[in-house]
């Protein structure tokens, strides 16, 4: 991932300005507290993808055609253009085109803002040269929006956002992000990201895996304020699954204990000032207060820090820290994840299905899907379906229209939504299962596809730590939007890591056919461009 800056093309410096740009811009950007936050995020980062035309038009001049282009399309690539061309054909059938196109009547995420994703998705894959400097850029924006947390979860508000919030909102608004479901999934991003580069990086350079450390650490702590248990579906995925991509020799072991000893002190860290500074603390809610409720929590962490300590230090007086290990270790714990899934699979079936949802006293509300579930999640998924299949053969293939979830919630479930909790559902707050209804089957399984294909690749690249921290932060946002939506702020930023991964997988590609593979294609693409 390293590159000297001189030596870089114009297209490669405007889209790294482009990328800083969505980065380190959007997450912080602020105009009128959070009144107005979701349009003021949507409207700059519209405005940063003005950039992406001159980014173009350079391109261009370099000697790039459209048959290239085709030719270059991967298959994760024309999975991505299916989405959008299903996304286009859901809109002019719409009944409401208008609101299709701009996603005024949702969270604005229509055909126009999905056309910049793509668009900023291929610009970004061909033209962004990757360079560790943004990656540590993007993470150390997060880290600042995590200190701004921070002083919300201490009610300090020290930039008077809260000044005149309705009392029953207070807590559910948070840093220069917003909503705490749209900032817990910013979040994911950054703490996958963190935890990747930290987990992966070598031993040369301790200052720097200080740092990273560091970041990490506050990026669980940033997650865990937020205090919404979406947050644990993205750390589920760094503590699950990260292990079969990173135990190859003893050092990632340790690394790996290493991360897991940052989230128990970060953990520990927010129940010591939730026992501390009760009262002034926001209140835990959901896991977060388990956690802070169970009085051997601080014994748990003492012995698992003691087990880390120990472990590394075996490892250390070993030198053979970067020696590699068995296969069999993955293989083992993706067996111990299989037997994990089966016992979250009988426990689902045995609070739902046999109705013994009691037995799991307060994992009650977790196991038992109803109405009620996920903060009336289950009831917006339950009319979402049941809406979907009274639609007629051209909405059940293309949908009702782009972000239209809650044209349709108006008027089919306003008198059932405001009865039962008083408020209209504008998203299915999944948002698969709002593809779903929106664009279709074909176009949700299609966006399924390329997002599956695109964390494929760069996980395929065994390069740098920056490509695979960009896949586990895609995967963290992916499985963390089963309950959370596609919204202006962490959307955007997902579209950005996934081309920034994919641009570093496709030059990794480049690289392996051979330095003389490559100048032939790269006369090739002059032949190309000299001829259109």
């Amino acid at each position: 991932m390293k590159s000297t800056i001189k030596n870089w093309k114009a297209s490669e410096i405007a889209a790294a300005v482009y990328v800083f740009a969505v980065v380190v811009g959007l997450p912080l950007v602020v105009r009128n507290a959070y009144y107005d936050i979701n349009v003021v995020k949507y409207y700059y980062y519209c405005g940063a993808s003005l950039l992406l035309i001159p980014i173009l038009v350079l391109k261009a001049r370099e000697g790039v055609s459209a048959k290239g282009f085709l030719a270059s399309l991967s298959p994760g690539e024309k999975a991505l253009l299916v989405f959008w061309a299903v996304s286009v054909l859901s809109t002019l059938f719409s009944k409401y085109r208008f609101e299709s196109f701009w996603g005024n009547e949702g969270r604005f995420s229509g055909l126009f803002l999905m056309t910049i994703y793509v668009a900023a998705y291929f610009v970004i894959a061909r033209c962004y040269r990757p360079h560790p400097a943004l990656v540590y850029a993007a993470v150390a924006a997060g880290c600042v929006t995590f200190v701004i947390g921070v002083t919300d979860f201490f009610k300090l508000d020290i930039f008077a956002f809260k000044e005149i919030i309705m009392e029953e909102q207070y807590d559910r608004f948070i840093s220069t992000v917003g909503n705490i479901n749209f900032y817990t999934s910013y979040a994911g991003l950054i703490a996958g990201a963190a935890a990747t580069v930290y987990t992966l990086r070598s031993g040369e350079d301790k200052a720097k895996n200080a740092l990273w450390f560091g970041l990490m650490t506050l990026s669980f702590i940033g997650m865990i304020v937020g205090n919404s248990d979406n947050a644990y579906l993205s750390l589920g995925v760094v503590t699950a699954f990260l292990p079969l991509y990173l135990f190859s020799t003893r050092r990632a072991i340790c690394r790996y204990f290493m991360m897991l000893s940052s989230l128990l002190l970060s953990f520990a860290l927010y129940k010591l000032c939730c026992i501390r500074f009760e009262g002034i603390v926001q209140r835990p809610q959901g896991v977060n207060g388990i956690i802070a409720r169970w009085d051997g929590f601080f014994v748990l962490c003492a012995v698992f820090w003691a087990a880390t300590a120990a472990l590394c230090a075996a490892a250390w007086k070993s030198r053979k820290l970067e020696e590699p290990i068995s296969n069999k270790v993955r293989i083992v714990w993706g067996i111990m994840l299989v037997g994990a899934a089966a016992g979250v699979i009988a426990v689902l079936t045995d609070a739902n299905l046999l109705g013994h949802g009691e037995r799991y006293g307060a994992l009650q509300g977790f196991v038992v899907f109803n109405d009620d579930w996920g903060t009336h999640r289950g009831f917006a998924w339950r009319k979402a379906l049941e809406n979907y299949g009274n639609f007629p053969l051209m909405q059940k293939i293309f949908g009702h229209g782009p972000d239209t979830f809650g044209i349709i919630s108006y008027f089919r479930d306003l008198a059932e939504s405001t009865a039962m909790y008083g408020e209209l559902f504008d998203s299915a707050h999944n948002e698969y299962l709002q593809f779903l209804v929106t664009i279709g089957p074909i176009g949700t399984a299609a966006y399924m596809l390329f997002l599956a294909l695109s964390v494929r690749d760069m996980l395929k690249s065994q390069g740098s730590p920056y490509v695979a921290a960009m896949a586990f932060a895609v995967s963290c946002y992916c499985v963390q939007a089963v309950v959370n939506i596609n919204q202006p702020m962490s959307t955007p930023i997902m579209w950005t890591f996934l081309a920034m991964g994919i641009a570093e997988y496709r030059r990794g590609a480049l690289y392996k056919k051979g330095e003389e593979g490559a100048e032939t294609e790269r006369k090739e693409q002059n032949a190309i461009g000299k001829e259109n």
